[in-house]
């Protein structure tokens, strides 16, 4: 998007702009064709689902743990970054939650919309936008990603499952179920020794990895059009003030606390920015925990974001980290 060169436009503006045009515009249109589709014709929600936690979610995870270029130096500053900001954050949130006095399974929602983001088809674009040209940042960001996931279809599932009121055993038993822990293990150990699959499946998961994102936003869409306009409530206003506004200062305060600098410290404090992720909706969706609330905290979250995330590009460039 370009505009006329006699036009002066804010640097905090044209941040705006950018990441509005770039990166929203077209997960807003994923989401419209989606709640479109299922409005005229009606999709099969479970099975969306399940075609993205048994075939596009695994290629993903695969893909950008196997190709993976950061050295171990710089994985050690991202575990570590994510050991002392995770669970800082998490408990942040559910003692927080508290405040607003909700039932035990919205209480889990409201922290797993917080603990878990959108560090993959919205993190990634707006890490080339903040970061044009440089590798550093896209590796970061991939590193989270896997992160996120392991912590999204473990701990996450735990929370979102422990809420149903089954046993700890079960709720064990459908973790396992899940092939993302088998292909974060294998990846990992063909990764350490310099193991390639055969090109065909090479192929084939490259492209299942490709579909991830048009299909697990489209299924948002859908998701969204058998529900009643989400409303703002405080439930959503509690989620929304931590995962947009809490976490990136609590992600920055852990990078002053670790002492790092530079490009590694901008993009660790912008990777903690991002709205909660469309894999907290799908899980509350296949689990049944308050589905509703899970779309809502997506659905606002990335709609306020073309804001908050502007400031926090713009705050990591002006702190000179």
């Amino acid at each position: 998007m370009a505009l006329p060169q006699t036009v002066k436009v804010p640097p905090l503006l044209w941040d705006v702009l950018r990441i509005l045009w770039d990166v929203i515009a077209p997960i807003f249109a994923l989401i419209a064709l989606g709640y479109v589709v299922q409005k005229r014709v009606g999709l099969d929600l479970k099975t969306l689902t399940r075609l993205n936690f048994w075939m596009f979610v695994p290629a993903f995870l695969w893909v950008h743990i196997f190709e993976s270029k950061l050295n171990w130096i710089e994985l050690r500053s991202i575990f570590l970054h994510f050991a002392i900001f995770f669970p800082l954050l998490g408990a942040l949130t559910w003692f927080s939650a508290r405040l607003i006095h909700p039932p035990d399974r919205l209480r889990r929602a409201i922290t797993a919309s917080v603990l878990f983001y959108n560090s993959g088809n919205y993190g990634i674009p707006v890490a080339q936008l903040a970061f044009p040209g440089q590798a550093l940042p896209l590796q970061i960001q991939a590193a989270i990603v896997m992160l996120q996931n392991i912590s999204n279809f473990s701990l996450g599932l735990l929370l979102i499952t422990g809420g149903r009121g089954g046993r700890r055993r079960d709720t064990l038993k459908a973790m396992f179920k899940l092939p993302m822990i088998y292909v974060l293990i294998v990846a990992w150990l063909m990764r350490s020794f310099h193991l390639a699959p055969p090109q065909p499946i090479n192929t084939a998961v490259h492209w299942l990895n490709e579909g991830l994102v048009p299909i697990a936003v489209t299924t948002l869409g859908a998701q969204m059009a058998g529900l009643k306009v989400p409303r703002f409530n405080r439930a959503l206003a509690l989620s929304l003030s931590l995962r947009l506004i809490g976490a990136p200062i609590l992600g920055f305060a852990v990078v002053w606390g670790l002492g790092l600098h530079g490009t590694l410290a901008q993009s660790l404090t912008l990777s903690t920015a991002f709205p909660t992720a469309v894999n907290s909706a799908l899980l509350a969706l296949e689990f049944d925990n308050e589905p509703e609330f899970a779309a809502a905290a997506v659905f606002y979250s990335t709609l306020f974001s073309v804001v908050s995330v502007s400031f926090v590009i713009w705050a990591t460039r002006v702190a000179q980290l």
